[in-house]
């Protein structure tokens, strides 16, 4: 057995990725009937999948889509593209896939499983880096990797956040011990992406929150960190200053976002509620403590009841917990405060319902006014920070028990743990079999580390550590598949029809103002028929002023299918309005059959149509109305209303007219593309620094130290 030993801590020391990609290939292995297609995305997953999907389909034809009409008769992008980071170099991962001809599904997928691969790397190297040893590395990784943010990622979309405020951590890490130009490129890089996504502050707070708690424990290290960088500006100005204009240029749209929510043309109406400050996208205080951490039960099956695990749900391998406990008589050092300081503050911040932290900041921090789903910060800091707390206390407990001359007692001491955590279990009486074998092979590694020397226990300890979590988490995530499937098919059931199906009130998560009122104030069946028709030539426009009475009014007309369109008096003019009485009493709601017009061209920012009018008339696009869409007709600008409440409208000549419809200026486009070209140059570049600095992120002893 020796020499294979030998062998196999030969290969971990030549080929460190191995340590990465086998758990990982476990990972997909478990994930695999998501990865197939064989199970959906589930939670906000699904609606994540749609909006990146809708994006790069866009990108991978060369348009940019500023405007998405599926949504809603329509609506304004931008809110989508903060969501998702629409300067993230890795979405192009996407697009070459869909240039490939893989399906819009199957390239998502492969972009959230390289994000988790990234986020698992630099946990990985942040776990090396802070106990310089690749055995802590690994067992933070594995610990990371088969956690439950395992099935996070097919559940939410905050993997498409965490990957850069984790590589962030790590590139400052390296900075703080050796100031590079390729540290700072990746520390800028990776605030850039975070704060081109309308949600930020997730970032900001746990940032602040290191700072004062590193502060707090390294004074010392603090100065000597703030002297280097101001050392680093000194020697690199414009190198510095040119990090500077690229963190500029990606506050830029948030900024311009932030604007345009308090301009009132989109409304998030579920959202908003409640909230005190004009932004679209602030949330209620009741609506932020609806994200609490505690108020969902997501720790209800911590220790016990995996069959039943579900999408959500907190699962940690037991091997987490045994090193917590076996690490209790562990020293305690800085940065087990550190981080445990870090865990419980965000733990305060979190725990919205039980304490009046959360209220006091939401009433006296701006930007707590814009976090719903608080919880997030468990998945983005607090389950990170926690694994490598018990990986810290791990390598305190292994260095008091190398100190020690009283390796006996230690024993029975490791074995008293894993006894009483057997017992603890036990008495649930519903733990899986698998978990049973993941604290013998827990046991396992202390015994191989007592009675092996070092050449032998140290490679024996990464199969036995790999193993105590992976046994354990397959079978859980094997009974996850089984719920996951039971629900599909109880959803594909078919749902009994009733005599006279009536559409119900939309559910407006986000839309522009107008259509907002439409849908609150029209008969669903109505405005249901009236959105069928994209568009109707009409020969009478009359002005109205916006308030529910004359709702009433559209409403009837818009049932029979009158022969009139509307458009707000202060926002035309009489040259506008027009009463043709010799015009037939209904209006032509279906233009393309009957031949006065043709779409020759349409995309996400663009209308090209064709008429052929015997007389002028006016047009209604039933897409909706903003006020960046630009008309042209036959080359020259047209004027173009609000017309039928929300939606476009303008007057066609006689003849034959070429009629353009754009979304937004050409400068948007310009800074759109600049933006994205300034990503991928700094992203290509950083690849570049690190090699030529040879930066490979080994920063402590290879496999051989302990």
């Amino acid at each position: 057995m020796k020499p294979l030993i030998d062998k196999f801590s030969a290969i971990i020391s030549r080929f460190e990725f191995l340590l990465l990609a086998v758990p990982f290939v476990c990972w997909i292995f478990c994930y695999r009937h998501f990865f197939t297609g064989h199970l959906w995305l589930e939670g906000d997953a699904t609606p994540y999948a749609e909006h990146i999907g809708f994006y790069t389909d866009n990108l991978s034809r060369g348009v940019f889509p500023l405007w998405d009409p599926t949504w809603f008769n329509g609506a304004p992008n931008d809110f989508f593209l903060r969501r998702l980071g629409d300067v993230n170099p890795l979405l192009w991962i996407m697009v070459l896939l869909k240039w490939a001809g893989i399906s819009s599904v199957h390239a998502y997928l492969v972009f959230i499983g390289v994000d988790y691969f990234l986020a698992g790397w630099a946990f990985y190297l942040i776990s090396r880096f802070l106990f310089g040893d690749c055995f802590f590395g690994f067992t933070g990784y594995v610990l990371f990797l088969f956690s439950s943010w395992g099935s996070e990622v097919f559940y939410n979309y905050i993997i498409i956040v965490f990957v850069p405020i984790i590589w962030f951590f790590y590139f400052l890490l390296c900075f703080s011990r050796r100031p590079q130009k390729s540290y700072m490129l990746g520390m800028c890089l990776c605030i850039g992406l975070t704060v081109t996504t309308y949600i930020p502050f997730f970032f900001l707070i746990i940032l602040a929150l290191f700072t004062f708690f590193f502060v707090l424990f390294y004074f010392s290290p603090f100065i000597g960190f703030l002297r280097s960088c101001f050392g680093f500006i000194g020697k690199n100005k414009v190198f510095t200053a040119f990090c500077l204009f690229f963190l500029i240029s990606s506050c830029v749209p948030a900024l311009l976002f932030y604007k345009e929510s308090k301009s009132g043309n989109f409304v998030m109406p579920d959202r908003h509620s409640g909230a005190d400050t004009s932004s679209a996208v602030a949330v209620g205080l009741e609506k932020a403590a609806s994200g609490d951490l505690i108020s969902h039960g997501y720790f209800d099956r911590i220790f016990n009841d995996h069959a039943h695990m579900d999408m959500g749900d907190i699962y940690i391998p037991y091997v987490f917990f045994l090193i917590l406990l076996t690490s209790i008589c562990g020293r305690i050092n800085k940065l087990i405060l550190f981080l445990l300081f870090n865990v419980l503050a965000l733990s305060l911040i979190t725990i919205t319902s039980a304490g009046g932290i959360h209220r006091f900041l939401y009433e006296h921090v701006l930007f707590f006014k814009f976090i719903r789903q608080i919880y997030y910060f468990f998945w983005l800091a607090m389950l990170p920070m926690a694994i490598l707390l018990a990986v810290s206390a791990f390598k305190s407990l292994l260095t008091a028990i190398d100190a020690s001359s009283r390796k006996a007692a230690w024993l029975i001491y490791i074995v008293i743990c894993h006894f009483l955590f057997g017992l603890f279990l036990w008495r649930n009486h519903d733990v899986l079999f698998c978990a049973w074998v993941a604290i013998v092979f827990d046991l396992f590694y202390f015994l191989a580390y007592f009675f092996y020397k070092k050449k032998v226990s140290y490679p024996l300890g990464f199969c036995l550590i790999f193993l105590a979590v992976f046994v354990q988490s397959a079978q859980v995530y094997q009974y996850l598949d089984n719920k996951l499937f039971q629900s599909q098919l109880e959803s594909l059931k078919p749902v009994p029809i009733s005599v006279n199906p009536r559409p119900t009130k939309l559910n407006l998560y986000y839309s522009t103002r107008w259509f907002a009122i439409l849908a609150e104030y029209i008969d669903p069946v109505v405005l249901e028929n009236y959105r069928a028709h994209p568009f109707i030539i009409y020969d009478n426009v009359a002005p109205y002023v916006d308030n529910p009475s004359f709702l009433k009014v559209f409403e009837t007309t818009a049932a029979s299918n009158s022969n009139v369109a509307y458009v707000p008096k202060f926002e035309s003019s009489p040259e506008d309005w027009k009463v043709a009485p010799y015009a037939p009493p209904q209006a032509d709601f279906n233009p393309v059959g009957s031949g006065k017009l043709s779409v020759l061209h349409t995309d996400a920012n663009t209308w090209v149509l064709m008429a052929h009018l015997t007389q002028g008339q006016f047009l209604v696009v039933n897409d909706n109305y903003d006020n960046a869409w630009r008309a042209f007709i036959n080359g020259h600008p047209a004027r173009l209303l609000r017309a039928n409440v929300s939606f476009k409208g303008l007057w066609l000549p006689q003849g034959d007219s070429r009629v353009v419809l754009r979304f937004a200026s050409v400068r948007h486009y310009l800074f759109c593309f600049f933006l994205m070209a300034l990503f991928a140059g700094v992203f290509l570049s950083l690849l570049v620094l690190l090699k030529r600095e040879n930066t490979d992120g080994h920063t402590g002893p290879g496999p051989g130290g302990r």
